[in-house]
């Protein structure tokens, strides 16, 4: 499924132009780059986690490092000297993450990866060392606490792809063009969710957080509460199921004649031992 969004789509024309979203014949509606930015969603699709990147501590390891078959990852493409757009996407993303009840390296994991070839380590410790004062976390001590990495052309394009995250780059202002959006991937690697936007709800991230760990992470209400939402593609957010609602309310029901039953069967019984008595 492509992407469209209006608000990333006004906000790539101010950036790449500097003026309103208008069009006519001869200036079209966003420059070429911007009109490569787009996502096409790859749901249960494996990256490879073969790719080598290099950590903000110049460490080159694997994507395998940072996905360890226990808990899912929230995974952000972005660029460190990005002016505008990967700024608001991850302070959405830190904004809704200090909302969650789940805690950043405990019960899921976040990674970020740039895909502009020239950031540095520096560049992405620099990124790094704001995203986790801003979310209140600075100077957290180990390495797997939301990494931020760079990498090399192929293995960048490589991974654009397998996540279907697509970007050009701008020669006139040296700048990419990019959609605005947040990957929620299962422990071992596979797109479980696309959320789109500069904003994301500790709803929104707790359910597909959820949902991508099938369950494995979050209380048994929770769980239940999974079963009454569902992800809208239309809206781009988790709604209520209104199956979900009859099942509970059914599961609920049932729950209840059977505990009436085993009263009255209770009763019964209880009322033939002391007849039997007397």
């Amino acid at each position: 499924m492509r992407m469209h969004h209006l608000s990333t789509t006004a906000l790539l024309a101010l950036v790449f132009t500097g003026a309103p979203l208008t069009a006519s014949a001869d200036r079209p509606l966003l420059p070429p780059a911007a009109r490569e930015a787009d996502i096409d969603e790859r749901l249960g699709n494996a990256i490879d986690t073969t790719l080598p990147f290099t950590d903000m501590d110049g460490r080159r390891a694997p994507l395998a490092e940072h996905f360890d078959g226990r808990r899912p990852v929230v995974l952000v493409l972005a660029y460190y000297r990005c002016p505008t757009l990967c700024g608001l996407v991850l302070r959405g993303l830190v904004t809704g993450m200090a909302k969650l009840d789940y805690r950043l390296g405990e019960h899921y994991r976040a990674l970020t990866v740039s895909f502009d070839p020239r950031d540095t380590p520096a560049s992405a410790a620099r990124k790094r060392t704001s995203a986790l004062s801003a979310l209140g976390m600075a100077g957290a001590p180990t390495r797997e606490t939301w990494p931020f990495l760079t990498g090399a052309l192929p293995e960048i394009r490589a991974l654009a792809s397998d996540l279907g995250f697509r970007f050009g780059y701008d020669p006139q202002t040296e700048q990419y063009a990019h959609p605005a959006a947040i990957f929620v991937l299962t422990p071992d690697g596979r797109i479980s969710r696309v959320l789109y936007g500069i904003e994301f709800s500790s709803l929104d991230l707790r359910l597909a957080l959820l949902e991508a760990s099938r369950g494995q992470i979050g209380t048994p209400l929770e769980r239940v509460l999974m079963t009454c939402y569902r992800y809208d593609p239309a809206s781009r957010r988790y709604g209520p199921y209104v199956a979900g609602f009859l099942r509970l309310g059914g599961a609920a029901i049932l729950a209840w004649a059977a505990a009436v039953i085993a009263f009255f069967g209770w009763q019964g019984r209880r009322r033939r031992g002391e007849g039997r008595a007397r």
